[in-house]
């Protein structure tokens, strides 16, 4: 029996070798729309989390008799699982047949959690086969899927398992399934396919938006906060995940803003990120920041656009930032140290006083009082700081 075991063993491997490497069949995706699934009996879910990891599991009791109908089986099992299951909507994320072909599966797409326990980060594909191993069409397409999947999201090698699901009811709501390792004979089948798997460790995602609006004064007084509120489309055909990484907003080229907020901003080039943890497909989210007016008066403009990584820019994300630095009432001064470049601002006006600040040549503040050759000012967020004066000038 052993031999026969490592002999089917060795056969399944050859096949998947052959099949993919030769890439005879290539995976065709059907939507949901095509299926004809009736949206009034779901609920579109509400949990989303980026997919970091990915479930295969059998669907039980397939019935042999819908073999060259998947797409009415698929809506069979749909309604199976409202009606009789309590379930919200069909529990998995996508379904594949034996020739190869998938399905999308519960609403929402990639990154939704159809009602699995501990489900979050993980895409859940089921195998419309209850066989002990995949055939040859089911593995190639599988294949391709799962590299496309893990190369889209960076989904890591390792990043997978084999499951039974458990249905566990719910006097209150939708019932939900628990997921628990299998140990069916396919384990040993798949265990083998998924070494074969060429895994990503890195997302690659093309990232498309509209800015609908952008709404700032256009003057703000110097030493005050210039508030910015930017409206981002999401452009794409899959959410956008704010983990593990940020969507980030970031000045043009990244370079150091003259009004970047130090105890706020994620860095000098970076005012914020989305705050949502997930953006889907046509959906607009509200971006908010500060700048604070800290340059002399006159005319300025600042850049910027949405980024995930240096890699990965958001297309059409870019806006602009223009407006002006007025006096208004205030006396200020013009940080000038040719010499050092800088100078310290410092808690009392003398040398044997903390230093708690730095400020840079150029540097503009609000000063407040002139004495014994010290020049009290406004830094950061209205915080009373004091420069010799022998390194500022008035302005």
């Amino acid at each position: 029996m052993k031999l026969v075991k490592y002999l089917t063993i060795i056969i399944f491997s050859i096949l998947i070798s052959f099949t993919v490497g030769t890439h005879l069949y290539a995976f065709e995706l059907t939507s949901r729309e095509n299926i004809n699934i009736d949206e009034t009996l779901s609920e579109e879910t509400s949990v989303y989390s980026a997919p970091l990891k990915i479930y295969i599991t059998q669907v039980e009791g397939f019935n042999t008799e819908l073999n060259n109908n998947p797409t009415q089986w698929v809506q069979l099992l749909y309604y199976y699982s409202i009606t009789r299951l309590n379930l919200n909507d069909i529990p998995f994320n996508f379904l594949v047949d034996q020739s190869g072909n998938i399905y999308e599966g519960a609403r929402g797409g990639i990154g939704a959690n159809p009602g699995l326990e501990g489900g979050e980060n993980t895409i859940l594909i089921a195998i419309m086969d209850d066989r002990a191993s995949l055939s040859p069409r089911t593995a190639s397409s599988l294949k391709e899927f799962v590299e496309e999947l893990s190369y889209r999201y960076g989904i890591k090698e390792g990043s997978w398992d084999f499951v039974d699901l458990k249905l566990e009811s719910s006097k209150e709501g939708f019932s939900y399934l628990r997921p628990i390792q299998s140990k069916s004979p396919l384990r040993e089948p798949l265990r083998i396919f998924f070494e074969n798997i060429k895994w990503s460790s890195s997302e690659h995602l093309d990232y498309k938006s509209t800015i609908e609006s952008v709404e700032y004064a256009k003057e703000v007084v110097i030493g005050e906060r210039l508030k910015v509120k930017v409206k981002v489309k999401n452009q794409n055909d899959f959410a956008w995940f704010n983990s593990p990484n940020y969507i980030y907003v970031s000045t043009k080229e990244s370079t150091e803003s003259l009004h970047a907020i130090n105890s706020e901003w994620e860095s000098f080039s970076k005012p914020t990120y989305i705050k949502e943890g997930v953006v889907k497909p046509g959906d607009t989210v509200e971006i908010t920041f500060d700048l604070l007016a800290k340059s002399k008066p006159g005319k300025y403009k600042e850049e910027f656009f949405l980024m995930k990584s240096s890699d990965a820019v958001v297309d059409a994300s870019s806006f602009s930032v223009e407006f002006s630095i007025v006096k208004g009432n205030n006396k200020i001064i013009e940080i000038v140290s040719p010499e050092y470049g800088f100078v310290n601002i410092r808690e009392c006006k003398w040398y044997s006083c903390a230093k708690v600040e730095v400020a840079n040549e150029g540097d503009v503040f609000i000063t407040t009082k002139e004495e014994d050759g010290w020049y009290e000012i406004l830094y950061g967020d209205k915080k009373r700081g004091w420069i010799y004066q022998k390194y500022a000038r008035e302005l």
